[in-house]
């Protein structure tokens, strides 16, 4: 078969949905790393170890909700973070 000749329409599920977010090549190049595995995409894109690492960095000692509504967390969870990194009191 030659791949080349295909269109969106010949794709099959989330593969033809791949094809319209990202084309047709890179389609290609996530089928043939991933075919044949289960694979889910986190609804959180960042990791936590960087989201701590952010939130530390960018708090001023006041801005806590500030940082929770940025990042999409909870303020509780913003000062739990805080705490445990020892710049909360």
């Amino acid at each position: 078969m030659d791949k080349s000749t295909l269109d969106s329409s010949c794709f099959n599920g989330a593969y033809k949905e791949f094809v319209e977010l990202i084309g047709y090549k890179n389609t290609l190049r996530v089928y043939d790393y991933f075919a044949g595995q289960y694979v889910t995409f986190p609804k959180r894109l960042l990791s936590e170890e960087y989201l701590h690492e952010q939130i530390v960095k960018e708090y001023d000692g006041t801005n806590a909700k500030e940082l929770a509504r940025k990042y999409d967390y909870s303020y509780s969870w913003v000062r739990k973070i805080l705490k445990k990194m020892a710049v909360y009191k």
